[in-house]
């Protein structure tokens, strides 16, 4: 039987056979792996325990770092989930742990959708109406024999519309041809949260000041995501006890990111810890441009 736990053992496991090298966290990410690209892992048994803020962190780090975000799950609260369909919630793809390993595998991945109860496929539109016209048959005689509307075959032939997996077997049992689309990696949409307190709010408003674009995110080891000419993970405290609980981790994450890294906040001697730069409040609000930041971190590294 699945738990989180066994899960997450098996996604490491499947990763590290393929030489991705592997981190795991925990929040909106459990697993960050990296090969000739990077992929962001949420694993949960039950894809409904997902909550809205971690999902868009998720997507806002994702976005931020070019990586491909996944969530990968077993069942839903009504349903276990199928190997062949990829869902969505919150514009995340979420696949199945046999799904994943295939998509890893670099194996040919029909690209069947759900979303709203409702399984859609994404196929070569253009190959259909070319066939369907060899053939000699029109829009109704074509629809006719597949069993939907001449509206309907218009619409996915025009790609207004994606058929069902029902509709596609039919059309492709028809023109003895594969029409389905292979699933291809995507990267997230961008992605812009809100603050969730003053100082996040404040020190997000000092990076977009000197260039930085950025958003704040929840339920990570950092609090801050940016990018300019590099990316820039930022974890902020007052408390110089949470900065040496966390440091550690940020900085393997900075590695894996191959990204910038640092602290921020009100009242701190060390310079850094562990790597990762300590930049108090008011250095940040005297500096004018990414490119002095940029310069600040190197010299406390």
């Amino acid at each position: 039987m699945f738990n989180k736990y066994f899960l997450i053992n098996r996604l490491v496991g499947n990763l590290i056979k393929k030489e991705f090298q592997v981190l795991t966290s925990e929040g909106c990410f459990d697993i960050a792996a990296k090969k000739d690209f990077l992929m962001l892992i949420k694993a949960l048994t039950n894809v409904d325990g997902l909550n809205k803020d971690q999902a868009m962190s998720l997507r806002a780090i994702s976005y931020f770092l070019s990586a491909y975000p996944f969530v990968v799950s077993v069942k839903t609260n009504r349903e276990t989930l199928s190997n062949q369909i990829i869902y969505s919630r919150f514009q995340l793809p979420v696949v199945t742990p046999n799904m994943f390993e295939s998509i890893i595998e670099k194996e040919e991945v029909s690209l069947v959708r759900s979303a709203k109860g409702k399984h859609s496929v994404m196929i070569d539109a253009d190959a259909l109406r070319e066939k369907r016209e060899s053939m000699q048959l029109s829009l109704k005689e074509f629809s006719e024999i597949i069993g939907i509307s001449k509206k309907a075959l218009y619409e996915i032939e025009n790609k207004r519309v994606n058929p069902s997996f029902d509709t596609v077997n039919k059309i492709e049992s028809v023109i003895e041809t594969d029409l389905k689309d292979n699933y291809e990696l995507e990267k997230a949409v961008p992605t812009h949260l809100n603050p969730k307190s003053t100082f996040q709010g404040k020190i997000s408003k000092e990076f977009r000041r000197i260039g930085i674009d950025n958003s704040p995110v929840c339920s990570a080891p950092f609090e801050i995501i940016g990018k300019e000419k590099f990316s820039l993970i930022t974890g902020l405290s007052k408390s110089e006890i949470k900065i040496k609980r966390e440091a550690s981790e940020v900085s393997r994450l900075s590695s894996m990111f191959s990204s910038r890294s640092m602290f921020v906040t009100k009242k701190l001697k060390e310079k850094s810890i562990d790597g990762v730069p300590i930049v108090l409040e008011s250095e940040l609000s005297e500096i004018d441009s990414s490119k002095e930041l940029n310069k600040l971190l190197e010299e406390k590294a």
